[in-house]
This record gives structure tokens, C-alpha cells and sequence, in this order.
């Protein structure tokens, strides 16, 4: 009997210091969500200044596709991808801020929240949310492609790129 509290014992304590060896652990020690490792993914990209195709679907003022500039990390221009125009900056995001939502909605948590990430990237290419069932319209879906580098051709910058409302 003693022997088999002994074996029961030993196993345990040999399954707890096992990591699971199907994926890559993070700072807690445990297997990377997809979050995580999209956010990992696109850390290596080391995309600092960037454009991107942003559709938003929701019961939101503007649900035209945008073409949104970030240079610095940081939104620096929104054109209305529909009309052309220049739109208020405020209506762009960053990729970081993408994962910052997404992190936030599970947080709270929301009803529901899931995301698909691109494979090469890391970015987000849809994120679909839904913060509480009790509220009307708050429900929002995010579309981002086209993800790709931008630096201003020779002898221009990048604020002459960007037209201002």
C-alpha cells in the first residue's frame, strides 16, 4: 500500500514539473495564447512606421474602409479609402492598440471576443467583439489587411504624404 502512495506521489510530482513541450512558453511558464504569440510575431516584424487597411464594421459614424499611415507608432494619418478624403485621426489605430483592445476585451471580459492573426505577420486580420449582451450596438468587427512598410520617397516626408482635414 505504501508503495503505491509512493508511486501515485512520484507521478504527480513528475507530472507537474512537466511543461507542455507542444508549444512555447511564456513568463508564466505556460503554452503562449494566440495573442501572445501573434504579439511575438509581429514584435519581430520590428514594424515602427507602416500602413494598413482598416474596416470596421458596427453602429459607428464612419464604416468606409481607411487607409491608415503610422509612423513612430503612432496614428499619423486616416484617409477615407472610399471618398479619398482625409478623416479624423482618432478613427485609425495601431496595430499595437489592436492587440491592446483585444487584450482589454478579454480583461473585462467581454460576451465575446475573437480574433484571427496573419501567420507571417502577426497583426490581427479580423477581430470580433461583443462587450456585454444587455447592451445594444456596442458589437464591432474589425477587418485589417494590407499591412506593409512605408518610408517617403527621396526628398519627400512623410507629413507631405499625409493631407490634413
Amino acid at each position: 500500500m505504501n508503495t503505491k502512495r509512493f508511486l501515485s506521489a512520484a507521478l504527480l510530482a513528475l507530472a507537474a514539473a512537466c511543461s507542455d513541450a507542444a508549444g512555447p512558453l511564456t513568463k508564466k511558464t505556460g503554452p503562449l495564447t494566440d495573442l501572445e504569440a501573434a504579439q511575438e510575431l509581429w514584435k519581430a516584424q520590428n514594424l515602427h512606421t507602416y500602413a494598413f487597411l482598416l474596416q470596421r464594421s458596427c453602429f459607428c459614424a464612419n464604416t468606409h474602409p481607411l487607409f491608415v499611415v503610422v509612423v513612430n507608432d503612432k496614428v499619423a494619418g486616416v484617409l477615407d479609402f472610399q471618398t479619398t478624403e482625409s478623416v479624423d485621426p482618432q478613427l485609425g489605430e495601431t496595430v499595437d492598440g489592436l492587440f491592446t483592445f483585444i487584450q482589454n476585451a478579454i480583461d473585462r471580459p467581454a460576451r465575446l471576443i475573437r480574433a484571427n492573426y496573419d501567420a507571417t505577420k502577426g497583426f490581427p486580420t479580423e477581430i470580433d467583439y461583443d462587450g456585454a449582451a444587455q447592451i445594444a450596438d456596442d458589437e464591432i468587427f474589425y477587418k485589417i489587411s494590407d499591412v506593409h512598410p512605408i518610408a517617403p520617397p527621396a526628398g519627400t516626408s512623410m507629413a507631405d504624404l499625409i493631407r490634413r482635414p
